[in-house]
């Protein structure tokens, strides 16, 4: 049985914890006490950096960021890993070359440990897609590419953006180049094996280019289960470089036109009542249906946007406004900016939208029809200033396996700018935080003390305790399990969490 009665630990005072009826209880939408400092992990490991584009969670609850590092004279590559607790664990710093930028701006997680990072690297002339692949341990691995580093050259500058899986363990990155005769931006997909080299059955030579506008920009891709690879991102006018519309676009398996999707294989359209777009991240549904998230600017003001597109490629009536959904965080100040740089989509079909509204972080969260969820923070939206607010800006986003949302994204202080990171908590559809689940068990094995149903989980002190009407309790607290009542004598602090919980697990709960 549980240790609750067996421990003979010393006697605590737990103060306030019997006022817990007067204390309010941890919502949706607030950050997660539980993680680094108040639910914020401020980066002081690189000194003079700007970093925190690409955030993935690893199945034990790693959280894992790309992003760059300045050293007082270039950037260089950099990845960071936290415990889910959210103290550092891991880092690393690669240059692909010294003296010249560069800047990783996505991660994607192998099954079976390893990292990918990817962004712009500096390997010759100019800049390149750049890829670098880790080990668990954080070590390169040497098996990729030119000791775990991949250079893939179009000819002229280019940047990745985003990086995907294919069923067999290839890698489709997308970015966009610019420069030569044709100085405008046109979407450059490449794709890998799994060593890193080109595969010349993708595409033409291993590599895709095309362009929807006068210069395009290639932000995200997502493999279908049917292997068919989407793409998205922006169009832009040349003349003014300001972004005019967005665009989803599919290819086959490998990287042909799929000219059964939209005209041609594409659709672009100006989304929400704004004449510019920015389109950066997307995701794709269970029932094969994607979503683009970005920005609508009109008259200087900005807003959250997002849209939904049929397997055809048509935009989904079925959600939003004929299948568009802007959403305004703040204030209308004169050139008021909110803009969403990230999406996520929850296991209930839920989306979550991350970026920032006046220099703040953002997030939003939507029922799987666009509207907004106004069971999340106050509204459906939650934002909060990780610095100073003067420039906070969320870059991706992600889900934990219990889950809680994890944000990824900078902060400036002074000239300089800083990675930072904040969890939020979540009721994700029905997904149980640790806690949840040890309390769960807890009244399983002594329904006598800890009345199922009877108690919700709260905020307390510092605690996270269910409080129960006949004066008992079991909380958590930095790593610790807590009984109180007074079959206890008061508060009695009976192990960790980790230990605990591995009881609960094996289980069931």
């Amino acid at each position: 049985m549980m240790r609750f009665l067996a421990c003979r630990r010393s006697l605590l005072v737990w103060p306030l914890l019997v006022m817990a009826t007067v204390t309010v209880g941890a919502a949706s939408g607030d950050l997660d006490p539980s993680f680094a400092s108040g639910g914020k992990y401020l980066s002081t490991l690189y000194g003079t950096s700007m970093f925190g584009p690409g955030v993935a969670v690893q199945p034990g609850g790693r959280i894992v960021v790309a992003g760059k590092n300045f050293n007082g004279n270039d950037d260089d590559f950099a990845l960071l890993a936290l415990t889910s607790a959210g103290a550092p664990e891991l880092s690393a710093i690669v240059p692909f070359s010294n003296g010249k930028n560069e800047d990783a701006k996505s991660v994607l997680l192998m099954g079976d440990g390893r990292i990918v990072i990817g962004g712009e690297g500096n390997a010759g002339t100019y800049a390149q897609h750049g890829l670098v692949r880790f080990l668990a341990n954080g070590a390169l691995d040497a098996t990729f590419g030119s000791g775990g580093k991949v250079s893939i050259d179009f000819g002229r500058l280019s940047h990745l953006h985003g990086i995907a899986r294919q069923t067999d363990g290839k890698l489709v990155v997308i970015g966009d180049s610019y420069g030569g005769v044709n100085s405008g931006g046109r979407i450059a997909v490449a794709g890998l094996n799994v060593n890193g080299s080109l595969d010349t059955s993708f595409g033409t030579g291993g590599k895709v280019e095309a362009s929807y506008g006068e210069s395009s920009n290639g932000h995200a891709v997502v493999i279908g289960a049917d292997g068919k690879i989407t793409i998205g991102g922006y169009v832009e006018n040349t003349n003014s470089g300001l972004a005019s519309a967005c665009y989803v676009a599919r290819f086959t398996a490998s990287g042909q036109v799929d000219t059964a999707f939209g005209s041609g294989g594409s659709t672009v359209a100006t989304l929400g009542s704004g004449t510019t777009n920015y389109c950066h991240q997307l995701v794709m549904q269970t029932d094969g249906k994607v979503v683009i998230a970005g920005g609508t600017l009109r008259n200087s003001i900005g807003d959250f946007v997002m849209a939904r597109y049929t397997t055809t490629g048509a935009l989904d009536a079925s959600f939003g406004s004929s299948g568009v959904v802007s959403t305004e965080f703040g204030g209308r100040l004169p050139s008021s900016s909110d803009e969403a740089s990230a999406i996520a989509l929850q296991p209930d079909g839920k989306l979550l939208l991350g970026g920032y509204t006046e220099g703040k972080f953002a997030v939003a969260r939507y029922s799987s029809a666009g509207a907004l969820d106004t069971t999340f923070g106050t509204g459906g939206k939650v934002s909060f200033a990780f610095g100073s607010g003067v420039d906070d800006k969320i870059k991706s986003i992600a889900l934990q396996p219990d889950g809680r949302i994890v944000v990824a994204g900078y902060t400036r202080a002074g000239a300089n700018y800083q990675l930072a990171i904040a969890r939020l908590l979540n009721d994700a559809g029905g997904a149980l935080s640790d806690a949840d689940r040890l309390f769960n068990y807890a009244e399983a094995v002594l329904p006598s003390y800890f009345s199922a149903g009877t108690a919700t989980t709260q905020q307390v002190s510092g605690y996270t305790a269910r409080v129960y009407a006949n004066g008992m309790a079991v909380a958590v607290k930095d790593g610790r399990v807590y009984v109180y009542g007074d079959v206890y004598g008061g508060l009695r602090d009976v192990g960790t969490l980790t230990s605990l919980f591995a009881q609960a697990v094996q289980a069931g709960y």
